[in-house]
């Protein structure tokens, strides 16, 4: 049996997150190459031509092989920079058997991976055990488990603080493609799915449900709203949403099922602070409620933070509109395509800024880098600024952990995982390199 050091993901897909058809290509096993030949003449010509054969089958869907080019894939690494390869599967075990543990750093680490390997899949268990199938978005419940929309395989997962993964919600013909999650303070989990519960699916068929996390069971709350991916609840139990094909945001009563208008014209994609119907967004891609009372929205291709008043007013809270990862005065500081977002109780807001491959905070009108290299991959470290991510979507915070959905952004490629920030660990190591940087002396120049 020969396993090719790397740890590889080939897929065949049609269209940005549509269908998918995944292909494991990680292991070579000599002995298909044996049933193959079987009956066959053992000369070395037939031989070669088997093996070129193979090649030119294999090669083209692997990521990585040896002696085969393509691309090289996104680093992946432990805090001291050596490589950390997800433990390949046992071939020779039947083909249902669950996937073995792959390598995970210590979950104490600044940033940690809480849950999940490279490789996708379905699988529950302890923390590198669990698989996950591209997740999306995070919602943390008030015993700090966490709940994750799975995307590609339409599912509700929920993962505790050790990481031990369960799933509540699956095998839901109707419930396909979920992305938007909410949780009201009496528990009850809001999800979007881009389908509806007629398996339609459209820009149009975005349907919001109510899920019984004790038994998995899902009700429709209102069906064909757009593509409102980002969800919140209001004091007043109504959800926010932001519709990110269609550019609005909207109030959700979860009673009535009615839906108003809170801000943007649906179709009309731009930048315009005003009011109501006049104010512009393009693709607000999640949304999160302030201590005021009022929204903060992601907006996506405008690279930049919004603040929308529960009248309508919208205004710029952090970005200057520029494509960049340039930290400062709220002003001036630049984005990169922010999809997910989060406030803490004291108003501190952190955002995934995608396509920067980091995490930011923006608190006392000062925009921060907070975790990310800004080169693609997966690495655990103690120091935030050397952890790797990759398709970093869906966070939410309790105050003390940040949760990061770090899926594998649509391509398909190898991450699947959850991350943990430890925001208390964060702080002393903040502190440490400002002490420092207080305490360095410069050289003099002669």
């Amino acid at each position: 049996m020969e396993a090719f050091p790397m740890d590889v993901d080939s897929t065949n897909f049609a269209g940005s997150r549509g269908a998918r058809r995944s292909v494991d290509a990680r292991v070579v096993d000599r002995h298909v190459v044996r049933s193959a030949t079987r009956g066959m003449s053992t000369g070395s010509v037939h031989v070669s031509l088997l093996f070129a054969a193979t090649l030119a089958l294999v090669c083209p869907v692997l990521s990585t092989t040896a002696g085969c080019g393509g691309k090289t894939p996104p680093v992946q690494g432990d805090d001291d920079d050596n490589p950390i390869i997800d433990a390949p599967k046992d071939i020779d075990a039947p083909p249902d058997a669950p996937p073995g543990p792959c390598t995970l750093p210590s979950l104490s680490l600044t940033v940690a991976t809480l849950a999940g390997c490279g490789e996708n899949g379905t699988t529950d268990g302890v923390r590198d055990h669990a698989r996950f199938s591209n997740p999306v978005n995070v919602v943390l419940a008030q015993d700090g488990s966490a709940f994750v929309a799975d995307f590609d395989t339409n599912r509700i997962r929920k993962v505790d603080p050790t990481g031990s993964t369960t799933t509540i919600l699956s095998a839901l013909p109707s419930f396909q493609r979920p992305f938007g999650l909410a949780l009201a303070p009496d528990g009850t989990l809001y999800a979007e799915t881009d389908d509806n519960d007629l398996m339609e699916h459209s820009i149009t068929t975005g349907t919001v449900w109510r899920v019984d996390t004790a038994t998995g069971a899902a009700t429709v709350v209102a069906r064909n709203l757009g593509r409102p991916r980002g969800l919140a609840v209001l004091t007043d139990g109504k959800l926010a949403m932001s519709d990110q094909l269609h550019h609005t945001i909207s109030i959700l009563d979860p009673v009535t099922a009615g839906v108003t208008l809170l801000a943007g014209t649906t179709d009309a994609p731009g930048h315009v602070n005003d009011v109501g119907a006049a104010a512009r967004f393009s693709q607000p891609y999640d949304l999160a409620l302030l201590p005021d009372g009022d929204l903060a929205v992601a907006d996506f291709d405008n690279h930049r933070i919004r603040r929308v008043k529960l009248d309508g007013t919208v205004s710029d809270l952090a970005g200057a509109g520029a494509i960049g990862d340039t930290d400062g005065d709220v002003a001036t500081a630049t984005f990169h395509s922010p999809k997910g977002i989060t406030v803490m109780a004291d108003g501190t807001i952190f955002v995934t800024d995608a396509d920067n491959h980091d995490i930011r905070q923006i608190a006392g009108g000062q925009v921060t880098k907070l975790a990310g290299t800004g080169v693609p991959g997966w690495k655990d470290s103690n120091d935030p600024l050397q952890a790797q991510l990759y398709g970093i979507e869906g966070i939410d915070t309790d105050g003390t952990t940040l949760l990061v959905a770090d899926g594998n952004n649509g391509d398909l490629e190898a991450f699947n995982r959850i991350r943990v920030i430890h925001l208390a660990d964060l702080a002393a190591f903040t502190h440490r390199a400002d002490a420092r940087a207080a305490t360095h002396v410069a050289p003099t120049h002669r």
